[in-house]
């Protein structure tokens, strides 16, 4: 019998990790228009899209390359229970890599900041996004 409470508190511990990444893998795939928030010369067709593959297609972000499409590695991991995040790699010269917090995800809405690039440095590392799903 105590193996069996066991056997119930971890997984009550364990599942929300899993099924907090799997919900933002599945609200996240598609594409996303950037939205202005008062940053400087953000492109009206600037936009992210993810796929469920693991991929990223960033096109005409105001960090990227003017009209072009920089393209790079997605994945969603958690960090706490109710923090998911998005790792962004691979994404070449104008680097938009790192772990992004997911801090709001609806069917229209996307909000997330980059708080560290992917070696773990934080210094400079703080980037925004909000963004509407198209």
């Amino acid at each position: 019998m105590k193996m069996l409470k066991k056997i119930i508190l971890v997984s009550f511990l364990v599942l929300p990790f899993f099924s907090c990444s799997k919900r933002t893998d599945s609200l996240i795939v598609g594409e996303w228009m950037i939205e202005d928030v008062g940053q400087p010369n953000v492109p009206a067709d600037a936009q992210w899209t993810f796929f469920d593959d693991g991929r990223i297609d960033i096109y005409n972000d105001v960090n990227g390359i003017p009209n072009t499409s920089i393209y790079g590695d997605w994945k969603a991991f958690n960090r706490s229970i109710v923090t998911p995040y998005i790792q962004i790699k691979n994404t070449g010269p104008k680097n938009l890599d790192g772990k992004w917090r997911v801090e709001r995800l609806t069917k229209s809405q996307l909000v997330i900041n980059r708080l560290e690039f992917n070696d773990g440095e934080t210094a400079g590392a703080f980037m925004r996004r909000e963004f509407l799903k198209k």
